[in-house]
Formats: structure tokens, C-alpha cells, sequence
């Protein structure tokens, strides 16, 4: 149960990256963004979280979310796992 815990903590980390990577492009596209423009990037953001700290990667060559990101997504997944076999 603890494994899956940590798991799900780190998938968590690795959703709070997507989501600074997406309010960096959100003020570069919007910079007079509104409440209508936060919530269709929260949904947006949260389908695609894994893919959206690839963008500041690729053209702005800050790679730190995305290595944030899918490290999480790696530990969270291996926690997981871990957790299921401890049962």
C-alpha cells in the first residue's frame, strides 16, 4: 500500500510539471488570458500533461519539466508495480 502511495505521489509531481510547462505557454500564446482560457488549458493540460513539457524543451531548450516530468512517470510507474507485488 505504501509503494502505491508513493506511486500515485509522484504521478502527481509529474501532472504538477505538465501544468507549469502549460502555464508557460499559455503566456506566451495569451498574455491577457481570462478565466475562459485557464480552464480549457486545465482540461487540455491534464489530457495531455506527458507531451506538453516537450514544447519548452524543443524551442525554448529548457528540458528541466520534461526530465521532471517523465522521471516521475518512470519512479510512479516502478512504485507501483512494486506495490502490486507486495500484496
Amino acid at each position: 500500500m505504501i509503494f502505491s502511495l508513493f506511486g500515485y505521489i509522484f504521478y502527481l509531481i509529474a501532472v504538477v510539471a505538465g501544468y507549469f510547462a502549460a502555464y508557460g505557454i499559455l503566456i506566451q500564446v495569451f498574455p491577457d488570458y481570462g478565466v475562459f482560457h485557464v480552464i480549457v488549458g486545465s482540461v487540455v493540460s491534464l489530457m495531455f500533461f506527458p507531451l506538453i513539457p516537450l514544447y519548452p524543451g524543443i524551442v525554448l531548450g529548457d528540458w528541466s519539466l520534461a526530465v521532471i516530468c517523465y522521471l516521475s512517470i518512470l519512479i510512479g510507474v516502478i512504485l507501483t508495480k512494486q506495490g502490486s507485488k507486495v500484496k
